[in-house]
């Protein structure tokens, strides 16, 4: 049996328990179409890793993981208010595998169920059964971290206009837009779970490096994985012109003239509603394999592997401080499988 069988079954029993809390906040009721719209993402699935973490990191420091499950949900409502207000600006048409909120019900409704979702969040805190003192903290993290998604996102939308993003730009951007997530979510687990603050700073830098690994894994995937397994062509984000650590420290290290042969493909289909199905042309698919080999050339795929398997060790360190558990090791476990995952 794979070594992630058994935490794949953990994750999804856990799920469900989440998933009644969240559908319990946002019922099939008046008006109907902003409550479908606010109800497709969660009904579409997900692999629900975030209110993992609350869970299980409320159980890793002593906690009871039943009093994290409102926290929990909150969370991924979070996620998913993010994913709704993402498509609308990605323009994206798909999500799961599924037609987009914004393309079925419109952006403005859309846009409502995105607010919809973020306020139900904040409900989903008020009704968990922790002390005041708890809820307040647990409220105060949540609240910095739907601040940084904004910020990060910001900064990846001002992205698109630049050419070019140092390393260290890129980092402070997918710290926001990805890690901070993750971070809320260990650390809302340990807040629940316990009173020790070395415990609770330790979760937080778990989760903030797991977060920012993660992306970093999606986007080395999107140059290196198989794309059934992937879901999507391989080199999207190359001709979109998405930038991503892989992008950065090529631009610092490659020559002037292998740049200037980068940058033909480079974002050469970004907002192209053709894009999709011109990636299957050959043409196109000969120009973003030259792309990728150019990538590899210098290392820089290489370079972005091993800075996000790095960070996982560093966030599977920060935990040797909590005595051993089940909890415990499936948040290790669930670390290495994000850096580990072919989709």
């Amino acid at each position: 049996m794979d070594k992630y069988d058994d935490l794949f079954t953990r994750i999804r029993k856990r799920a469900g328990r989440v998933d009644e809390v969240i559908l319990g906040l946002i019922p099939d009721k008046e008006p109907r179409e902003l409550y479908g719209a606010a109800r497709h993402y969660p009904l579409a699935g997900g692999k629900r890793v975030r209110p993992f973490v609350v869970l299980r990191a409320a159980e890793a420091v002593g906690g009871d993981p039943d009093k994290a499950l409102y926290p929990a949900a909150a969370v991924e409502l979070i996620h998913n208010y993010s994913l709704v207000h993402d498509d609308i600006m990605d323009m994206d048409e798909l999500r799961r595998g599924r037609p987009t909120v914004h393309k079925l019900w419109g952006v403005n409704m859309a846009i409502l169920a995105g607010d919809l979702l973020f306020s139900k969040a904040f409900e989903a805190i008020a009704k968990a059964n922790v002390s005041p003192e708890k809820k307040a903290r647990v409220l105060d993290v949540l609240v910095r971290t739907s601040n940084m998604l904004c910020e990060g996102q910001a900064l990846d939308i001002e992205f698109e206009e630049r050419e070019h993003v140092a390393v260290e730009e890129y980092l402070r951007m997918i710290s926001g837009k990805t890690g901070a997530l993750f971070q809320g979510s260990a650390e809302i687990g340990a807040i629940i779970g316990t009173d020790n603050e070395e415990y609770i700073r330790a979760l937080s830098r778990w989760g903030m490096n797991v977060g920012i690994a993660f992306q970093i894994w999606d986007d080395v995937l999107d140059l290196i994985a198989d794309e059934e397994k992937l879901g999507k062509p391989v080199g999207s984000d190359i001709r979109k012109g998405k930038k991503t650590l892989i992008v950065s420290h090529f631009f610092d290290n490659a020559s002037e003239e292998d740049k200037a042969e980068f940058m033909k493909v480079f974002g050469k289909y970004a907002g192209d509603p053709t894009g999709d199905a011109l990636i299957h042309d050959d043409k196109v698919k000969e120009e973003v394999a030259k792309a990728i080999e150019l990538l590899k050339k210098y290392g820089s795929i290489d370079y972005a592997a091993h800075y996000a398997k790095n960070l996982v060790k560093e966030a599977n360190e920060a935990l040797k401080i909590l005595p051993e558990s089940e909890a415990k090791k499936d948040l290790e476990l669930l670390a290495e499988f994000l850096v580990e995952r072919e989709f």
